[in-house]
């Protein structure tokens, strides 16, 4: 193949992480370039992810350009995208993991030692309804936009404190910012968080060696066990839900994950450990606990 085209959306951030996966490529001989493509989730910016649209909101625009061969990969942040692909679609490549908590920016201080009443700056239902249950006194501001406008945002005063995932501030160069990385048995991440998925239209066979050069098996045990809980509980990326599998040996994994009011005031966990070839199972039987524990209602009341 002369050349791949990497579809991406056109912030800083998500160009710096498809730019790592074309680096990749390059490494093995491959030549690669990137093409931006501006998403309904980059276009809307005056209201909270959750009300414009729960899924495809960073994914649609690149996901009719691998269908119609306008690109030939797309590269997006994990955690962005819906458990039902389109027809036609599908994960190729779980890649090049990073960091998967969420950190805190907040000069110096962390969660414990904000004032109360300290306003800390995020668009995330999850990291709302975890942070309100860690600490109820903390005012929680909507900051949407990307990572540089967050962080703009932040250094002008607008809000105390910015609750983030950790990978994108990493990937960005800027982990001199972060104040506290955050536990994520307290704060558990959105499934996926921190993972690139690499998605590929299922005709374009052409591609299976490209793709293998890029999957991370590892990531790909932790992601699809993580994703299974949030595909029974409706599969959409923007509830309150956290799911992480961590690996506690070589040959098996803790996967936890946890759901809450939007307030914090009710929390609901589990957790199961399991080994790789079991990750779905387990992921899809974590999830249907949740749910007996009223996890639905919870999501239902957080989405309004």
């Amino acid at each position: 193949m002369a050349l791949i085209r990497i579809g991406t959306r056109s912030s800083q951030l998500a160009m710096a992480q498809a730019d790592l996966v074309a680096q990749v490529l390059r490494g093995k001989g491959y030549d690669a370039e990137l093409v931006a493509i501006e998403t309904r989730g980059d276009q809307v910016q005056d209201r909270a992810l959750h009300q414009i649209g729960g899924k495809g909101l960073f994914t649609e625009e690149l996901e009719r350009s691998l269908l119609s061969d306008a690109i030939d990969i797309a590269v997006h942040s994990l955690k962005d995208l819906p458990t039902e692909l389109p027809s036609g679609l599908t994960i190729g490549a779980y890649a090049l993991p990073e960091d998967r908590r969420d950190v805190l920016l907040s000069s110096g201080l962390g969660v414990a030692a904000l004032p109360p009443g300290a306003v800390v700056g995020t668009s995330s239902l999850r990291r709302t309804a975890f942070l309100k249950a860690m600490r109820a006194d903390l005012k929680v501001k909507p900051v949407r936009g990307n990572l540089q406008t967050r962080v703009k945002k932040w250094r002008a005063g607008e809000v105390d404190a910015l609750l983030l995932a950790a990978a994108g501030v990493l990937r960005m160069g800027w982990g001199d910012l972060v104040s506290e990385l955050l536990n994520p048995e307290l704060m558990v991440p959105s499934p996926g968080q921190g993972i690139l998925a690499v998605e590929v239209a299922s005709h374009r066979q052409d591609l299976a060696t490209v793709i293998a050069a890029l999957n991370d098996s590892n990531a790909e045990t932790a992601a699809v066990a993580e994703r299974a809980v949030m595909r029974e509980l409706g599969g959409s990326c923007q509830v309150p839900l956290g799911a992480f599998a961590e690996w506690t040996s070589p040959d098996s994994l803790i996967l936890r994950a946890q759901v809450a009011s939007l307030d914090g005031t009710r929390m609901l966990r589990g957790e199961v450990r399991f080994l790789p070839a079991d990750a779905l199972t387990a992921g899809l039987s974590l999830g249907r606990d949740l749910k007996r524990q009223g996890a639905l209602r919870l999501i239902e009341i957080a989405g309004g």
